[in-house]
């Protein structure tokens, strides 16, 4: 899971659903089963305290985004407020993101049956992942296993924020690459930058093997 620090007050989760059901949770559970969804919110929150030392006193305003892989969770801490929520209020207000979150990963679903319909599951197309602290990269590069050693990958940096460009071979298996991208989805967030525009406007820092190289010289 991505814990990305927007403020003081907001801090903005992306879970894969591979990620989901490594916790033991079902994706029908989360649209579902009120309780399930609830305690998987609540561990989140809890993973963030630990990790972060976000402390999530006080109104939460909560906004969940389906995406075709996962979840993105903004959580908005208000201030200035005398009376907070209390549980039942919370909880309504949590209900109310994962059933619009629901409705949206339903149009997704009947989508993705419309092109899977007979089909095996196809490869991901090369992609960019983002970041503002190279300390994410450095982190990553520490988990960094054998899969990554094949993909092809590549390391720019483009005002204040730094990119991988991630292409994976053709003879890597879709599983394989859900895998990795739940691997990198912990440390950097999805982006919509280009490679032509990378390679343009950003500075190409590492080719190839990158994360040996972070490694070696980080």
């Amino acid at each position: 899971m991505k814990i990305e620090r927007i403020n003081d007050n907001t801090v903005k989760f992306f879970i894969t659903y591979v990620d989901i059901e490594k916790r033991g949770f079902a994706r029908d559970e989360i649209w579902y089963n009120r309780e399930r969804g609830e305690q998987l919110f609540w561990q989140m929150m809890d993973e963030a305290h630990e990790r972060e030392d976000i402390s999530f006193d006080g109104p939460l305003w909560i906004q969940v985004q389906a995406f075709e892989k996962g979840l993105e969770v903004t959580v908005t801490i208000a201030k200035n407020v005398i009376d907070s929520e209390d549980d039942s209020e919370l909880g309504s207000l949590l209900r109310s993101a994962i059933d619009e979150a629901r409705d949206q990963q339903s149009v997704l679903d009947q989508l993705s049956e419309l092109d899977e319909i007979e089909a095996e599951p196809e490869a991901w197309a090369p992609l960019a992942m983002e970041t503002d602290d190279f300390e994410a990269i450095i982190s990553l590069s520490k988990r960094a296993g054998e899969a990554l050693n094949n993909v092809n990958l590549k390391l720019f940096h483009y005002e204040n924020r730094y990119y991988l460009w991630i292409d994976f071979p053709d003879e890597m298996e879709p599983e394989e690459e859900e895998n990795v991208l739940s691997l990198l989805a912990e440390y950097l967030t999805f982006s919509t930058q280009t490679l032509a525009m990378l390679e343009e406007y950003g500075k190409l820092i590492l080719d190839g093997d990158v994360f040996s190289k972070v490694r070696h010289y980080f």
